[in-house]
């Protein structure tokens, strides 16, 4: 059966699916990732609309997706250290059962009525803190599971199941939501979570080469990632503009509960179309994804679709017809797909194993929490201001960094996905890490 379907899968233009489904361990790890995924939707969109009924408030919105993404700023880059330094499967496996006790702790509390938003807070920023950890493990460990030439599709394919299910996770948490609250909500995550940490026992990962490395101190290991991969002439610049994407277009979808309420009037049903929406434009993006296979042009593809986000997301904060914001949605989770696989693919590829967690980390601090920040501020703002103008103001800022980036894309193009053979040695720099580990193109062999 599953030689059936891979062979329809290449029939149908994704052939590269069949080579790197063919690891044994990649398949297990895979199977496990899809349930797990769809709980991390569900038990987001619960979180997010039990905070809406405890206050109204999109400032505490804000706060929860600032709970939930904030807490890898201080802890991802020793979080990149450890996926650097340790076993890399036993670290998923630890942080996938921390994970799980926060399921259990958020579905009892709510069965017995107890939920305050005081204690959602806490428990969402518990699982913040353990993602911190889990978020640059989970990048790293691709390598161990799939030859190196294979990672842009395992990438994709892997990516391709996180933002499927964010079309799934919010259609079945509404009907979780609608038949017994958020509390079946979370009591489906308790599964999910623990059937991930089940297959993460069960697969095989070979310790990464940089485990028997020199080793300095965590603090200098830590410095030396993050100066890797913000004075990288390539890396540095894309993960600026992650950030701009974070700040000032992705906050949209966390304050999604605000806008269904206060602008279009909707009730848990409405709410979960529109995110949703926004995971069905997030499917079509991996599905896409994965059909550019290993072709070139992935730096245009990450430009390209930050223009199209932030076009998506100014024209969502400008109107109040819902059709038009569905649409919007839906773009904007297809750019936001396809641009963040793009950039992840460019950083996998631009790095040495014994640096890849902790450049990752910093991938994994922008990705989250660029948008829980920017959803922090715009939801305090928008408690006085309404929520269309900041959402406005911040896609617009986002929309111009993207278009300013446009202008040098040939050179970014050049830095990120020139291989190594057919570009001029590069001159020797004054910094230890640099002068040590291939500063652009493909990774070293």
């Amino acid at each position: 059966m599953v030689r059936l379907l891979l062979r329809f899968l290449a029939f149908a233009g994704f052939g590269a699916i069949e080579q790197v489904m063919r690891h044994r361990s990649f398949r297990i790890y895979l199977i496990g990732h899809i349930p797990n995924v769809i709980g991390v939707w569900v038990v987001r969109v619960a979180i997010g609309w039990l905070g809406w009924q405890l206050t109204g408030s999109a400032f505490w919105l804000g706060a929860l997706a600032a709970a939930d993404a904030l807490p890898v700023l201080v802890l991802g880059p020793l979080g990149g250290v450890l996926a650097d330094r340790l076993d890399r499967r036993k670290i998923c496996i630890v942080t996938q059962a921390a994970l799980s006790v926060v399921a259990v702790l958020l579905t009892v509390l709510t069965v017995l009525d107890l939920m305050t938003i005081w204690i959602l807070f806490t428990l969402a920023l518990a699982r913040g803190i353990t993602a911190a950890f889990w978020q640059p493990v989970r990048l790293a460990l691709m390598p161990n599971l799939v030859p190196r030439a294979e990672i842009p599709i395992a990438i994709a394919l892997n990516s391709s199941t996180f933002h499927s299910a964010q079309f799934l996770g919010p259609a079945l948490a509404s009907g979780l939501l609608t038949l017994g609250g958020p509390s079946l909500a979370f009591g489906f995550n308790v599964i999910a979570a623990g059937a991930m940490v089940a297959v993460l026992l069960a697969i095989e990962t070979p310790m990464a080469p940089s485990g028997n490395r020199a080793r300095g101190s965590v603090l200098t290991e830590m410095v030396d990632g993050i100066r890797y991969g913000l004075t990288h002439a390539g890396i540095g610049p894309m993960l600026l503009l992650l950030l701009f994407l974070g700040l000032g277009i992705r906050p949209l979808t966390e304050l999604l509960p605000g806008f269904a309420d206060l602008v279009f009037g909707l009730a848990v049903g409405g709410y979960s179309t529109m995110v949703s929406s926004v995971g069905l434009g997030a499917m079509c993006g991996a599905v896409w994804m994965l059909r550019q296979g290993n072709r070139g042009g992935i730096t245009a593809i990450a430009l390209r679709s930050g223009l199209l986000g932030g076009g998506a997301a100014l024209l969502f904060a400008l109107t109040s017809w819902l059709p038009l914001a569905l649409v919007c949605l839906a773009v904007l989770g297809f750019s936001m797909t396809s641009g963040g696989i793009a950039t992840q693919q460019l950083v996998q590829l631009s790095v040495p194993d014994e640096m890849r967690g902790r450049v990752l980390s910093l991938f994994g601090m922008v990705f989250r929490a660029g948008p829980a920040l920017g959803a922090l501020i715009m939801g305090w703002i928008a408690d006085v201001a309404g929520l269309s103008w900041p959402v406005g103001i911040g896609a617009a800022l986002g929309l111009i960094a993207y278009i300013i980036a446009s202008s040098y894309r040939d050179r970014l193009q050049d830095l990120l996905e020139t291989p190594n053979d057919v570009r001029p040695p590069p001159a020797e720099s004054a910094e230890p890490v640099a002068a040590t580990l291939p500063p652009t193109g493909r990774p070293a062999e």
